[in-house]
């Protein structure tokens, strides 16, 4: 149990979900499988009795019919006052000597062709009590006993004697017997003593037999298989017809309860089931015998729906709890890649929030906690800036400005003294920006002020490149009391002499201007020197300041640091963009919110 709760435990979320999907449906499907089982078990049951049912009735219905057919002509024969006259005549010598005297004298042509559209009857006899010559017919070549004293002499004859006019079914073999003295095939025959009206006096004697294989080949149509048996009996308890495999158990249940059974009934007898039949007010009476069918018998049967019913549903289901599994687990591979971009240092990570549910709580948190921690290194970052602020303050308290500025005023004067006009203007310039740079330690300045320190620094420059360089200032008034960061636009101009003078450029122009736009301040500064192509552009943000600009000589403040100073000074509130082309020149665009200056 300890070893599957770990395997579950190390599983992926959409693998869990799919697990515990299977966990919940597989017995509940189980359960439905077990009740359509049980219920189809049942139906099972009761349909293969209804069916059996239902095949006793058809063969019923056909026994029906054959019988009711012969037991019909045998009546009619009976009644026949052509026949009664025959059977009757006080002349019975005189009448025999036409030796077509049924056909002439009895509607014999008209049972002759019955017996021919029927096919089933093979024979009919009539035998007269008064001495007239029998009718005997024969559509098999069989043969009948000739005469009525052996006839008379017989059991079955005595029997259907004793019935009074009823008739009686008797099963006859092929061969010699009490009805033929010879027979070409197994029959059953209908034996019946025609009585005057009062019933006290024999009149005659008639048969009518019928071929038992077409009995034998309906009871054979109603077998499904060849353990089953049919069992065919006249009204008296007599066997008549036995068609497939029936044990001596069964035949002494049915001979001992055949009363009992002989209805629509259905009773077990060991591995056997026995359904009784009638036909035609219990002429003959049949049971159906069939094996009983076990549980492991329907289960056999039945079970592979349900079976094929919980595989289908459970293989049909997976693409659905996968489906299932990747929308619920969507928003959590989310959280995690945002979380794995944070880990590596992207602190602008925010996860789209689409739903309310617990997993758009856990992205709304680490939003929360995305904007906290970033907020929280930012003011780190301040804290950082301010102790370089502080420690910039501590360097200009240790350098005494007037011990500066006197010594290089002295320097000034000692060379305007030896008339070196040119070294005299460089060291007043020098003391000039030294002033602008180290006084009044003040973070913010003016746009007047910020252009003076940058004035300051390009006379210092042309100085050194002489006619080489030329600088301009396109500046609007309303700008110049704009208050900005201190040594913003310095980094930008010191970057454009450096670089866009290399390979001795010539006419170097660099051009800072300064413009109203609303509530903001933009600053460009352009020169037209070598220019950069976009891989270095793109390494001037991308590559870590440290090892991008330690061979760099751009100055104190480096491009990178500028916009992380302009970033903790204004949030997203500003706009910082460099342009340049190879060989034509660098634009760099400041633009940042006017913030003017009191008074």
């Amino acid at each position: 149990m300890g070893r599957l709760r770990e395997k579950i435990g190390n599983m992926s979320i959409r693998r869990k979900i799919v697990f515990y999907m299977y966990v919940v449906l597989i017995p509940l499907l189980l359960v439905i499988c077990i009740a359509v089982t049980v219920y189809r078990y049942r139906e099972s049951g009761n349909e293969y009795a209804r069916l059996q049912r239902q095949n006793i009735n058809n063969l019923q219905s056909s026994l029906d019919i054959i019988e009711e057919d012969v037991r019909n002509l045998s009546l009619n024969l009976a009644i026949n006052n052509d026949i009664r006259s025959i059977l009757t005549t006080d002349d019975p010598e005189a009448v025999s000597r036409d030796v077509r005297l049924w056909q002439n004298l009895a509607p014999m042509r008209m049972v002759e062709d019955i017996i021919a559209l029927k096919g089933y009857i093979k024979t009919l006899s009539v035998y007269p009590e008064n001495g007239v010559t029998p009718y005997l017919r024969c559509m098999d070549a069989s043969s009948y006993i000739s005469t009525l004293e052996e006839i008379s002499a017989t059991g079955i004859y005595q029997r259907t004697k004793a019935l009074l006019g009823k008739g009686l079914w008797v099963y006859v073999p092929h061969g010699n017997g009490e009805i033929y003295q010879g027979s070409r095939s197994d029959k059953l025959v209908l034996c019946r003593a025609v009585y005057n009206t009062a019933k006290s006096q024999m009149l005659g004697y008639t048969t009518i037999g019928i071929s038992l294989e077409a009995i034998e080949k309906l009871c054979r149509n109603a077998l499904q298989s060849e353990k089953e048996a049919i069992l065919l009996y006249e009204k008296n308890g007599g066997e008549l017809l036995i068609c497939g495999n029936v044990d001596e158990e069964v035949r002494g249940y049915i001979a001992e309860n055949m009363q009992a059974l002989k209805g629509n009934m259905q009773v077990r007898c060991g591995k056997r089931e026995i359904y009784g039949g009638s036909v035609t007010d219990d002429q003959w009476i049949f049971f159906k015998v069939v094996p009983t069918k076990g549980f492991f018998d329907i289960f056999g049967e039945i079970a592979y729906i349900p079976l094929l019913l919980l595989i289908g549903i459970s293989l049909g289901i997976l693409p659905l709890t996968i489906i299932i599994s990747y929308v619920i687990s969507k928003p959590l591979e989310q959280v995690c890649v945002a979380m794995g971009k944070f880990r590596r240092g992207d602190f602008e990570q925010q996860i789209e929030i689409t739903t309310k549910d617990e997993i758009g709580e856990v992205a709304s948190c680490f939003n929360q906690m995305v904007t906290d921690i970033r907020e929280l290194i930012n003011k780190n970052y301040v804290m950082v800036l301010r102790e370089r602020e502080s420690e910039l303050a501590v360097l200009q308290a240790q350098i005494n400005p007037h011990f500066l500025y006197n010594a290089l005023d002295s320097i000034y004067w000692q060379a305007e003294g030896e008339g070196d006009e040119k070294t005299a203007e460089s060291v007043y310039e020098l003391a000039q920006l030294f002033r602008l740079v180290l006084g009044q330690g003040k973070s913010m300045v003016t746009v007047e002020m910020e252009l003076q320190l940058l004035e300051r620094y390009l006379e210092i420059q042309k100085l050194r490149f002489h006619e080489q360089m030329n600088y301009s200032f396109e500046v609007e008034p309303a700008a110049l009391n704009v208050k900005i960061p201190k040594l913003i636009l310095q980094p930008f101009v010191e970057n454009a002499v450096v670089h866009g003078m290399q390979d001795a450029v010539k006419d170097f122009k660099i051009t800072v201007a300064a413009r109203m736009e609303g509530a903001f301040v933009k600053f460009f500064v352009r020169d037209n020197g070598v220019g950069m192509d976009d891989v270095q552009l793109r390494r001037i943000w991308e590559e870590d300041s440290d090892k991008f600009y330690s061979g760099q000589r751009i100055g104190r403040y480096a491009i990178k640091n500028v916009r992380e100073r302009l970033a903790l000074k204004y949030g997203e509130n500003f706009e910082l963009n460099i342009e340049s082309r190879v060989g034509r020149g660098t634009l760099v665009t400041v633009c940042l919110p006017a913030d003017m200056e009191e008074g």
